[in-house]
C-alpha cells in the first residue's frame, strides 16, 4: 500500500515539475535567442548605414577594414551585397549569398524588408544566426548587409541554464521523495492495520481492533467506525452462540422426555390405534432429527474452524466401510476409487461428516441397482473428494438450489429437514474448501469437495 502511494505521489510530483520547467525552458531559449537577435540587428543596421554612405561616396576601403576587424574580434561574418546579388565586400571568403541559409534573408532585405527572427535555435541545432538589413530606404535600395553569427555561445548558454533547471527539478523530486516517505507511512499505516485486522476477524479472531488515533482524520473516523462494527459483530456472534448453547441444553432434554413418555404409552395404546401411535413416534423422532440438524447447521455457520492435516484417502476408506451395510440393504453397489492417500487441510471431523451426508444422499436417491463411487484425486490445486452415482440426478436449476437450507427435491417425497447439503457446504467452507454439484459421467450426480493440499508425510524406512 505504501509503495503504491509513493509511486502515485512521486509520479504526480514529477508531472508537476515537468509541467513547470518545460515552459520555463522554452521561455529561456526564446529570450536568449531574442537577445542575440537584437544585438545582431543593431550591428547589422549600423553597418548598413555606414555602407550606404560609403557606397554613394565610392570609398569602401575603410568599411572593409572595419568589418574585417569586427569579424576577427567576434567571429561574425559580414558582407555587403549589391542589388544584383553580387557580394561587394566581405569580412572573409566563403560568404555565398545563394547559400540556403542566406538566400531568403538577403532577398527580403534587397526588397526593403527589415530583419525578422527566423525561429528559436535550440541547443541541439548547429546552425548560425543570419541577419540581413537593407542599405538605403524603401524608395532606393542600394544593397544589403548580412551578418552570419555562430551560435555556439548561444546554445551553450541555453544548455547551462537548462542544466540549472534540471538540477532544480531533481532537487524538488528529492525533497518530495524525502517528504513522501513519512507522509506515505502516515497514510498507509492505518490502512495496513485495517487490512490485517480485517483478515484476523475473518479468521475468527473477533477481539482484534484497529488503532483509531493515527493517520488523517478521515482514516481515524473509518477506524473508529470499524471498531464499533467489529464490536457489534462480535456481540451478535456471541449472542447467537449463546442462544445455540441455551437451546441445545433446554430443548434436547424435553424432546428426549417426550420420546420416552411416548414409548411408555406403547402398551396402553389400543391395537386399532397402533398406526397412529407409530406416526406420533416417527414425528417425535423427525422433530429431534430436525432440531439436531438445525443446531449442526448453526454451529457450522458461526464457529471458526482450526485447520489440520488430514488423509482424505483414509477417511474416504473409513466412510465407505461404515456405509457399506446400508448400501447393501438398499441394493446399492458402493465402491472406492482414486488414490489411496491424499494429504489435505481441513477442520477435524469435517470431511467425515461431509462424506456421511453425500454418501447417504447418493444411496437414498440412487435406489436399488444404483452404483455409488467415492473418488479421491490429487492435483496441482489440492485434493478432490467426490461422491458420484448413476441415479436420476438433478437439473441445473435444482443443483443451484440444492445447498440452500431447507431445500428438498420437489419430485421425491422423502423425509428430512433439507439441511444435509447446506450443512456439508457450511462445513467445507469453514475449512477453506469448496463443494460443487454437477452431472456425473454416468448421468447421475457428482458431488465434489475441493480442499487445499498439505505436505505428504514422509515415513522413515525401517532399519
Amino acid at each position: 500500500m505504501r509503495r503504491r502511494l509513493l509511486i502515485t505521489y512521486l509520479s504526480l510530483l514529477g508531472v508537476a515539475v515537468v509541467a513547470f520547467l518545460l515552459p520555463l525552458s522554452v521561455t529561456i531559449a526564446s529570450r536568449e535567442n531574442q537577445g542575440m537577435f537584437i544585438d545582431r540587428v543593431d550591428d547589422t543596421t549600423r553597418f548598413a548605414t555606414v555602407a550606404g554612405t560609403w557606397l554613394r561616396g565610392g570609398r569602401l576601403s575603410t568599411l572593409q577594414s572595419e568589418i574585417a576587424e569586427y569579424d576577427r574580434l567576434y567571429g561574425i561574418g559580414v558582407a555587403v551585397v549589391l542589388p544584383d546579388g553580387v557580394v561587394r565586400i566581405a569580412s572573409r571568403a566563403g560568404i555565398d549569398p545563394d547559400a540556403p541559409l542566406l538566400r531568403d534573408e538577403i532577398r527580403a532585405a534587397l526588397s526593403g524588408s527589415r530583419a525578422q527572427p527566423a525561429g528559436v535555435i535550440w541547443p541541439w541545432q548547429d546552425r548560425p544566426m543570419v541577419v540581413a538589413e537593407p542599405i538605403g530606404n524603401s524608395g532606393a535600395i542600394d544593397g544589403a548587409v548580412v551578418t552570419v553569427s555562430p551560435t555556439d555561445g548561444l546554445r551553450t548558454s541555453i544548455g547551462q541554464q537548462w542544466a540549472v533547471l534540471a538540477a532544480i527539478g531533481l532537487m524538488l523530486l528529492a525533497v518530495g521523495a524525502a517528504l513522501a516517505i513519512p507522509i506515505g507511512r502516515w497514510f498507509a499505516r492505518p490502512l495496513n492495520e485495517l487490512d490485517e485486522v480485517t483478515h484476523a476477524i475473518s479468521r475468527g479472531e473477533l477481539t482484534e481492533r484497529v488503532h483509531d488515533d493515527v493517520g488523517p482524520p478521515e482514516l481515524r473516523r473509518l477506524a473508529s467506525s470499524f471498531n464499533i462494527m467489529a464490536a457489534r459483530l462480535s456481540a451478535l456472534i456471541d449472542r447467537q452462540r449463546g442462544f445455540i448453547s441455551y437451546a441445545s441444553h433446554q430443548l434436547r432434554t424435553p424432546l428426549a422426555s417426550v420420546r420416552l413418555r411416548v414409548e411408555n404409552l406403547a402398551d396402553a395404546a389400543p391395537p386399532a390405534d397402533a398406526a397412529e401411535y407409530r406416526l406420533v413416534v416417527d414425528e417425535v423422532d423427525r422433530l429431534s432429527a430436525i432440531f439436531e440438524a438445525v443446531l449442526t447447521f448453526a454451529r457450522a455457520d458461526t464457529e471458526s474452524a482450526e485447520l489440520t492435516d488430514i488423509d482424505a484417502g483414509a477417511i474416504a476408506d473409513d466412510r465407505v466401510v461404515a456405509w457399506q451395510a446400508m448400501a447393501d440393504a438398499a441394493g446399492v453397489r458402493l465402491t472406492r476409487a482414486g488414490v489411496d492417500t491424499a494429504a489435505a487441510r481441513a477442520a477435524a471431523q469435517t470431511l467425515d461428516q461431509v462424506l456421511d451426508v453425500l454418501v447417504h444422499n447418493a444411496i437414498k436417491n440412487g435406489g436399488p441397482g444404483a452404483a455409488v463411487q467415492v473418488v479421491v484425486d490429487r492435483d496441482a490445486g489440492g485434493v478432490r473428494i467426490a461422491v458420484c452415482d448413476d441415479g436420476p440426478g438433478m437439473t441445473e436449476e435444482q443443483m443451484a438450489q440444492a445447498m440452500r437450507p431447507f431445500w428438498r427435491h420437489p419430485d421425491r417425497g422423502q423425509a428430512g429437514a433439507g439441511l444435509g447439503l447446506a450443512i456439508a457446504n457450511a462445513l467445507v467452507t469453514a475449512s477453506g474448501g469448496t463443494l460443487r454439484l454437477r452431472r456425473s459421467a454416468a448421468g447421475g450426480l457428482d458431488a465434489g469437495v475441493w480442499l487445499a493440499g498439505a505436505p505428504a508425510r514422509v515415513t522413515e524406512p525401517a532399519e
